[in-house]
């Protein structure tokens, strides 16, 4: 009894000293910082995620190093990826995880249809994994290119002669294609970038004056979290590769110093199957798994009143150059 006081003890004092002195992101000194992310799935002991009354930003405390972060995704991203999404998730190898992926891409083809109006548009995505969107792009006749950092995918990116580069700091438009991009997109990226805003700002600089960045983030505001409130999705949810968790109000404090127009489109990936399977099991796969008992009306509504809410799983943003934003920033 004796010996377990101590080490709660010792852990006490490891969690004060460990705390954050100030938001990574808007730089608010504080020295309570609410702990949202008690567990970190993935991550080291007195790793925790905090919430910044602020921005309302939740932040990973301690970050790892740029040395850790660069090891992680050239040896252990798609590893990681595997243990995390087990066999759903397809990251066993490339052919498998675009299979996977294609409801992702009619998903997120329905949102941004609107910004491909124009034939031959050239597109890069950030984080482009195997490369699944950009193929289905591909194939609507756009030229695309990728970035990539983790080393697991990008040969059969390139098997599929789409150019893709380790880094956006070492992306240049291909010879041959005169001016900047049209659309840069991505998707579940901004929460792995250390410096979100100037990340936001470079992929900007890469477009042309009417170019459009379109992206997707997990939101903090998800049902599972902020409604059921399930212990092992909590110890699922708050992930070591994650710097941040966003909702709408760090979003917009976000787009609010970015010299351009916004708009933010909430989505809920998940169906009812799915919350139904984690409030019964406290685990993950449980998509359409009672489907066959609803209505397809039943389905619809319930995705479209997590929308409706607020309370969603992920949220899109679109963000539009606006000369006359960029001059008064």
């Amino acid at each position: 009894m004796g010996e377990e006081r101590f080490l709660d003890d010792a852990d006490a004092r490891m969690r004060k000293e460990d705390r954050p002195r100030s938001c990574p992101l808007c730089k608010r000194e504080s020295v309570s910082f609410e702990v949202v992310g008690e567990f970190v799935f993935g991550g080291k002991r007195e790793q925790r995620f905090y919430e910044c009354p602020s921005c309302d930003v939740a932040f990973l405390s301690p970050q790892p190093s740029p040395q850790e972060e660069a090891e992680f995704y050239a040896r252990e991203f798609e590893k990681f990826m595997e243990k995390r999404s087990g066999e759903t998730g397809a990251w066993t190898g490339p052919e498998a995880h675009v299979a996977a992926n294609q409801d992702n891409v009619r998903r997120r083809l329905a949102v941004i249809q609107r910004e491909l109006s124009v034939p031959r548009q050239r597109i890069l995505e950030v984080g482009c994994s195997s490369g699944f969107m950009l193929l289905a792009l591909r194939d609507m006749g756009m030229e695309v290119m990728g970035v990539e950092p983790s080393g697991g995918f990008t040969s059969f990116i390139r098997a599929q002669n789409i150019p893709v580069y380790e880094s956006l700091d070492k992306f240049e438009i291909p010879t041959g294609t005169a001016g900047a991009l049209d659309l840069i997109i991505h998707f579940f990226v901004l929460e792995h970038v250390r410096y979100p805003l100037a990340f936001l700002e470079q992929c900007l600089a890469l477009l042309k004056p009417t170019g459009t960045v379109f992206f997707e983030v997990p939101s903090r505001s998800d049902p599972l979290i902020t409604i059921y409130k399930i212990d092992a999705f909590q110890k699922f949810y708050w992930s070591a590769a994650h710097y941040w968790y966003f909702n709408r109000n760090s979003l917009e404090y976000l787009c609010r110093r970015l010299p351009c127009e916004y708009e933010l489109i909430p989505e809920q990936r998940y169906d009812l199957s799915n919350h139904m399977w984690w409030a019964l099991t406290g685990k993950a796969g449980g998509s359409a798994k009672f489907s066959d008992k609803f209505t397809g009306d039943l389905e619809q509504a319930y995705k479209a009143s997590m929308r409706q809410t607020g309370r969603c799983d992920t949220l899109f943003v679109k963000l539009t150059k606006s000369p006359e934003r960029a001059r008064r920033s």
